[in-house]
C-alpha cells in the first residue's frame, strides 16, 4: 500500500501536474506549483524522523574545482552556441539590462535553484528510493521528472538542458550528500545560462 501511494504521489506531482500546466488547465501563475510542491515536500521531510538532516548542513569542503571546471566548460561551449545560432541575444542582459541581470543572478539561486534542488534531489532521492533498485535508472527517472517540470517553457532546449543538468546535479548530490553543494552548482550553471543569453529558453524577459 505504501509503495502504491508513493507511485501515485510521484506520478501526480512530477508528471500529471506539469502536463496540466502545459495545457493551461490550471488557471494560476506558473510559479505557484513550485511553491506549493516545495512546501508539501518540506512538510513530508520534517515530519519524517528518518530523514537525514545532515544534507542541510553547511560544509567546508565543497568540490569547488569540479564546479568551476564544469562551469567554465559550460560558459565557453554555451556562449559559442549562442554566438553562432542566436547572436541577437548574446550576453544581452548584462549588456543592455544590467540591473535586471544583477537582480536575476542574485534572486535566481533563492527562488528557483534551492527550491528545485530540495524537491528533486533531497526529497526525491529520499522519498522514492524504495521504488527503484537500480541506482542509474533512479537517476534517469529523476532527470526525466526534472525535465518534465520544464515543459511549461514549450521548447526542446529547456528539456534537453534540464535533463542533462539533472543528471549532473544528481551525481553531485549523491556523491556529496549535501543539498548546499548541489544548490551552489545549480545556481552557478543557471546564472551562466541567464548571463550569456540562453535564458531566453526559460522565459527570461528580453
Amino acid at each position: 500500500m505504501k509503495r502504491l501511494y508513493l507511485w501515485v504521489e510521484l506520478i501526480l506531482m512530477f508528471l500529471v501536474l506539469p502536463v496540466l500546466y502545459f495545457y493551461e488547465l490550471i488557471p494560476v501563475h506558473k510559479a505557484i506549483p513550485l511553491i506549493v510542491v516545495f512546501l508539501y515536500c518540506l512538510f513530508i521531510v520534517f515530519r519524517d524522523k528518518n530523514f537525514d538532516r545532515n544534507v542541510f548542513r553547511i560544509k567546508r569542503d565543497y568540490p569547488w574545482r569540479s564546479f568551476l571546471l564544469k562551469g567554465s566548460a559550460l560558459l565557453i561551449l554555451s556562449s559559442i552556441w549562442v554566438y553562432v545560432f542566436r547572436s541577437d541575444v548574446f550576453f544581452h542582459l548584462p549588456r543592455y539590462n544590467f540591473w535586471i541581470w544583477v537582480m536575476l543572478v542574485l534572486s535566481y539561486p533563492v527562488w528557483s535553484a534551492y527550491t528545485q534542488e530540495f524537491i528533486f534531489r533531497a526529497f526525491f532521492f529520499y522519498r522514492y528510493k524504495k521504488l527503484f533498485t537500480n541506482p542509474l535508472l533512479f537517476v534517469v527517472i529523476n532527470a526525466f521528472c526534472f525535465s518534465m517540470a520544464h515543459i511549461i517553457f514549450r521548447n526542446w532546449m529547456a528539456l534537453i538542458f534540464t535533463f542533462v543538468g539533472s543528471i549532473i546535479f544528481s551525481f553531485t548530490y549523491l556523491r556529496n550528500k549535501s543539498l548546499n553543494a548541489v544548490f551552489l552548482e545549480h545556481s552557478l550553471y543557471g546564472n551562466i545560462l541567464f548571463t550569456n543569453g540562453l535564458g531566453i529558453y526559460f522565459y527570461l524577459p528580453m
